[in-house]
């Protein structure tokens, strides 16, 4: 063994995936072809290595598992948003809707890291909530003089929900921010 046989041995999957520079190539040819141990080493570098691979789809049944995990995790946060949207919203004079939407969003921000999915998550089972109860005579009496009106108190009410879910956002990016940095 001489002083090229651990650069040559460093160099062996490099080579073997044809990686290096013609000129490495060549120095590595000359090489092998006058030390027998490298070449040894090279031959049996080349033997492939008995991988088991297991049938039945391991990795459709992993994926299969993490999309069952996510989906369920999704439900729950839509079946959150549902609640909140049903229990606190403003036009119930419940000042709660405050913390319960910042949290909300703060929750869907960092889970997903996505503006758009905490809105879409906090303001759509809003939007459907006051739809129904503003719109319809489902649950007691019909709220709006007209059609026009009984929406406006619906958007007006998913907007300022929406309002407390963005200032919950901006501070799951500031939690987010704040972890980068440690």
């Amino acid at each position: 063994m001489n002083k090229e046989c651990p650069v040559i041995q460093d160099l062996l999957p490099l080579y073997e995936e044809d990686l290096v520079q013609i000129g490495t190539k060549q120095f590595v040819d000359e090489h092998l072809k006058s030390c027998q141990a490298c070449r040894h080493i090279a031959e049996q570098s080349q033997i492939p290595l008995p991988v088991e691979v297991e049938h039945g789809g391991g990795s459709k049944k992993m994926i299969r598992k993490i999309t069952l995990k996510l989906t369920t995790i999704q439900i729950f946060f839509v079946a959150i948003a549902f609640i909140l949207a049903m229990g606190t919203t403003v036009m119930n004079n419940n000042s709660g809707f405050i913390l319960t939407y910042a949290l909300l969003g703060a929750v869907t921000y960092l889970f997903y890291r996505s503006i758009v999915i905490a809105v879409l998550l906090a303001g759509v089972p809003n939007f459907i909530w006051n739809c129904l109860l503003y719109m319809t005579d489902w649950f007691g009496e019909f709220y709006g003089g007209s059609f026009l009106e009984a929406f406006s108190l619906a958007l007006t009410s998913v907007v300022i929900h929406l309002i407390i879910t963005f200032i919950g956002i901006v501070i799951g990016f500031c939690i987010l921010k704040i972890r980068e940095e440690n």
